[in-house]
């Protein structure tokens, strides 16, 4: 008995001097932190938004790990919209978790003289804001919803507690909301979640649910209410729903969710449960990205409100999907020459109309990506494809393992530029980066007609690899120093084409507008040489901070061909793909 006490002593001893284990995976605790409730929350989620109109991240109590997101883009806290921001709503909405310490805001902002609608998720642990994750909407030309922010008005029921008897569990609150998702996922007029007969949402400041004069652009004009859109099948091109559900408040009913609608567009025409043909609005796939709030009464989905802005087709959540990064593969000039490098990359275009992925050569391990973003071989463009280049660029080089093969596709008839860089694993394919250019993003664009198109040139006007290289360097490095004046490597005839679009002299472009608004030009690979033809073929990331009081910040993904003759560039031909600001390559 006495050897049993002093036990039982060490025992409480060692638990009163160790923290509480973890009982569930990422908890530091097992006791739960209470020392920042709703009220606490709210201020937190609020003082971000003010520091946010201020630019002072460091007016924020930050955790030393502290991880912020825009549009699924892990940048620096105080990068993204942080340096172009002007003006926040005085009254976004503001809910809690006091569970996890989760909080949100929805409103809108005004950066560069334009408005775009904003949400942000935070997540608070002992004093501290650990995630900031934000998604921004600006207008663009792409057909999202974008309503007027001036007179937007928010639910209140949001902030209404409710009765007992009309509450219910947190776990079948995630169940119902967890629902809507799985509605609204492949939607072809099954509906799995429970509404409310005066269920409305509110998304990118337009109520999508009931008719709204001048908004021709809302849902609500085809089928009112949210039960009665979803039976109709409305958003049938939601191949995917991919969600993760951070925040539920019993007292008021709320849950809130982050993630992606994933449009395939794999056609581009559908039926309706009525018979009515449907015309997506976009040819190519695509993904939203959005923080999507909504109020549950008596098990019932009352109040919706989101925001939501496109981003690349599969884009992945840093907080909870992230991607591996593209193998890479040992580079032996013997096993891949350039003519078995040229048939790699035409043999993966050709293959692309009909989805006959199986038809490519692939090898044991491979890497594929469109836009930055990784995905299955098989999926994306594979599915939408009618058309490809049959006199296409391609440049090979056995040094670098790799060929590039540029043209123009279609998708659904739709033509597009398309760069595809494939590299060999062997005498396979060992992974394809797939860069593509719509017309949708606006100019610099031309129509893809033919691909560019340059023939051997004469020994005499031939330049070394070395030299080819260096030249290419130091345009890129020009042009990441925003220097005012061109180095000497350009012809005086030189001229740059972007997505086909001329766009002036080489030379003289330096000192433009355009070019000192880059940044940064970040990530450079240098993918193929061919010195008979006198191209270099280069990847790299323009970042667009829009600091100089214009647009908003993006990132281009670039794939650039010199043409160098004497030493000299003769052309420039660039194609680039706009991403979310500070987006990396896979």
């Amino acid at each position: 008995m006495k050897k049993l006490t002093t036990a039982a002593a060490l025992l409480l001893a060692t638990a009163l001097s160790c923290p509480a284990l973890a009982q569930a995976p990422g908890e530091a605790s097992a006791v739960p932190d209470r020392s920042c409730l709703y009220d606490c929350l709210i201020g937190h989620v609020r003082a971000h938004m003010a520091a946010l109109e201020a630019r002072d991240p460091a007016a924020l109590p930050l955790a030393p790990d502290a991880v912020f997101t825009e549009n699924n883009v892990v940048l620096p806290v105080g990068a993204g919209l942080w340096r172009t921001v002007v003006d926040v709503d005085d009254d976004g909405l503001a809910v809690a978790d006091e569970t996890t310490g989760h909080a949100a805001w929805f409103g809108s902002v005004r950066e560069n003289g334009h408005a775009a609608f904003y949400a942000v998720r935070i997540r608070v642990g002992e004093g501290q804001i650990h995630e900031m994750e934000s998604v921004v909407h600006r207008r663009t030309a792409l057909p999202a919803p974008f309503g007027d922010w001036q007179n937007m008005a928010h639910f209140a029921e949001f902030y209404e507690v409710l009765p007992e008897e009309e509450r219910r569990p947190r776990e079948r609150m995630l169940a119902i909301a967890d629902a809507y998702f799985d509605t609204v996922e492949l939607n072809d007029g099954q509906v799995f979640a429970p509404f409310s007969e005066d269920c409305s949402r509110l998304e990118n400041g337009i109520t999508t649910t009931a008719p709204v004069p001048g908004q021709q652009q809302s849902a609500a004009n085809i089928a009112s209410g949210c039960r009665e859109q979803f039976e109709l099948g409305l958003y049938k091109i939601n191949k995917r729903v991919r969600r993760t559900l951070p925040l539920v408040d019993e007292h008021r009913g709320v849950v809130v969710g982050s993630g992606f609608f994933d449009h395939a567009n794999e056609w581009d025409r559908y039926l309706l449960t009525n018979g009515r043909e449907m015309m997506t609005a976009l040819k190519w796939p695509n993904s939203i990205t959005l923080i999507e709030a909504f109020r549950i009464r008596n098990a019932e989905i009352q109040r919706v409100e989101a925001v939501f802005t496109y981003v690349p087709y599969f884009m992945h959540n840093p907080f909870w999907g992230d991607a591996a990064p593209m193998p890479r593969f040992p580079v032996d000039p013997l096993d891949c020459n350039t003519e078995c490098l040229a048939n790699l990359a035409t043999s993966v275009a050709s293959a692309m109309p009909g989805n006959r992925w199986e038809e490519v050569y692939w090898g044991s391990r491979v890497g594929y990506s469109e836009n930055s973003v990784g995905i299955r071989v098989g999926e994306s463009i594979w599915r939408g494809i009618t058309a490809v280049d049959q006199s296409p660029l391609v440049i090979a080089d056995a040094q670098t393992g790799k060929a590039v093969w540029i043209g123009r596709i279609e998708e659904h008839g739709q033509p597009a530029w398309a760069a595809f860089t494939v590299a060999a694993d062997g005498q396979s394919v060992g992974s394809v980066d797939a860069l593509i250019r719509r017309s949708n993003y606006g100019p610099p664009f031309a129509e893809p007609i033919a691909a560019p198109q340059f023939a051997a040139l004469p020994e005499n006007r031939r330049t070394a690899r070395t030299r080819m290289v260096a030249a290419a360097e130091s345009f890129m490095q020009a042009l990441g120093s925003r220097a005012a004046t061109a180095p000497d490597i350009f012809a005086s005839d030189c001229q740059w084409l972007v997505n086909g679009q001329g766009v002036g002299g080489c030379a003289a472009s330096f000192g433009s507008p355009p070019l000192q608004r880059i940044e940064a030009v970040r990530d450079r690979e240098v993918l193929a040489v061919d010195e008979a033809r006198g191209l270099v073929a280069l990847r790299f990331f323009e970042d667009i901070p829009a600091t100089d009081g214009t647009g908003y910040p993006l990132t281009y993904q670039v794939v650039e061909v010199s043409r160098i003759e004497n030493g000299r560039i003769t052309r420039l031909e660039a194609f680039t793909s706009e991403l979310p600001y500070g987006m990396r390559p896979r």
